[in-house]
């Protein structure tokens, strides 16, 4: 789940020129927009030509009513050429402004839709709000999480029942899913979305494939408001969970049952997506502005390198396709989010990368995806917005989408 923070500041006068720094000041903005500052301030000092840096720049501006400012980093960032399309949300108040307009339209222009997915099924129950899926090879059967506080089984027939039933042994609001078909287990990242009912338990669930059954229950303590979001399972087992709020990863040892940070806090820039090599040498952990490698023997952190014109942050779901080459759902700096294949040189280098599907005209919030040999299947219209909030009523759902991508072998670039 990608609960983005869209918060930098920069100092600059009201008339910009090409030649004039952007810099940050937190003391520019309204003291409630001071936390988010401080957050991103780091990254925009590293990166300032980063795309994905300057879309969230661009929006603070917005959000704070510099509108000359939000403009010229949101052209910056066009500049870049990573394909990145403004979400009209993000940019308050610019709906009607003709540059904003005028901008938008180039992206597109540079970067006109790929639309190849295709309806692979339907499923009535519109108000599942799916965060994760995963696909198990041995039962030929995909496995939904949802924030209705259970697990749903989708069948190859297109066959659709409770896999677990809603908070059962305090089962939250399901996001990261992930299959273990070596072991026949299947495991889930459990979080409270909103307030926290007294019988939810935040942490890990593991189950039988077979029948759904628990084995056990992985209460995480204190990780109310680290935000546990996705999960990878190693070839020795060992499950790893991305802690986004809290900037770590904690793992889990399946046959002692430990629990314990992989990691210190702050190690990573908001940890989203997660996989992990076949060798089991690396992880690869998404950021809000990047993709980092982890060393799995000794910790040690990399961010990849890329050339300019790439976007890797707010990847959602990340995927190891192959050797080489990483899948990511990017859904938090792009309208209406894309799919793209990160070509990969070494585990350390982005030396390509290329968009699978963007522009979907049946998207309304994609978030995470399964791999199913060359296929990959992903949710369209997770529909997270239309929930309750805030004393109001949930809008009406429309019936879910699963789409499927023929990835051909090998994403090309």
């Amino acid at each position: 789940m990608r609960l983005p923070r869209i918060v930098v500041c920069l100092l600059c006068s009201a008339t910009i020129t090409a030649a004039q720094t952007i810099t940050l000041d937190p003391s520019t903005f309204p003291p409630a927009m001071k936390e988010e500052v401080e957050h991103i301030a780091e990254g925009f000092r590293k990166f300032p030509g980063d795309a994905s840096v300057l879309y969230q720049v661009a929006s603070l501006h917005a959000r704070a009513g510099h509108t000359a400012l939000a403009l010229a980093t949101l052209q910056k960032m066009a500049d870049a050429g990573a394909g990145l399309q403004p979400r009209p949300r993000d940019f308050p108040g610019l709906d009607e402004n003709l540059e904003f307009r005028r901008i938008v339209l180039s992206i597109q222009k540079k970067n006109p839709p790929v639309q190849r997915a295709r309806l692979a099924y339907e499923i009535p129950e519109g108000d599942l709000v799916p965060e994760g899926i995963a696909w198990s090879q041995t039962m030929r059967t995909f496995y939904l999480g949802s924030v209705k506080r259970k697990i749903v089984a989708l069948s190859e027939n297109g066959a659709v029942r409770d896999f677990v039933q809603p908070a059962s042994n305090g089962l939250g609001q399901v996001v990261g899913l992930r299959i273990d078909d070596r072991r026949g287990e299947l495991w889930a990242v459990s979080e409270a979305i909103g307030p926290k009912p007294a019988d939810l338990v935040i942490g890990v669930f593991r189950y039988k494939l077979s029948d759904g059954s628990l084995i056990h229950a992985y209460a995480i303590e204190g990780a109310e408001k680290e935000l546990l979001n996705d999960l990878v399972i190693a070839g020795d087992g060992a499950v790893y969970v991305t802690a986004t709020n809290a900037g770590t990863i904690y793992r889990i040892d399946p046959v002692s049952n430990k629990v314990e940070k992989f990691l210190p806090d702050g190690s990573l820039p908001d940890p989203n997506g997660i996989a992990v090599t076949n060798d089991d040498k690396y992880l690869f952990v998404a950021g809000w502005y990047g993709i980092s490698r982890v060393n799995l023997r000794n910790k040690k952190i990399d961010l990849l390198l890329k050339p300019a014109n790439i976007a890797d942050g707010c990847l959602d779901g990340l995927y190891l396709y192959g050797k080489d080459v990483l899948i990511g759902i990017q859904n938090c700096n792009d309208d209406p989010g894309r799919v793209l294949a990160f070509h990969l040189i070494f585990d350390s280098r982005i030396d390509a990368a290329t968009v699978l599907e963007s522009y979907n005209p049946m998207f309304d919030g994609i978030t995470t995806a399964a791999l199913a040999g060359d296929q990959l299947f992903f949710m369209a219209n997770t529909q997270f917005r239309k929930l309750a909030k805030d004393g109001k009523p949930a809008d009406a759902f429309d019936p879910l989408k699963l789409l499927r991508l023929e990835l051909n072998a090998k994403p090309k670039r």
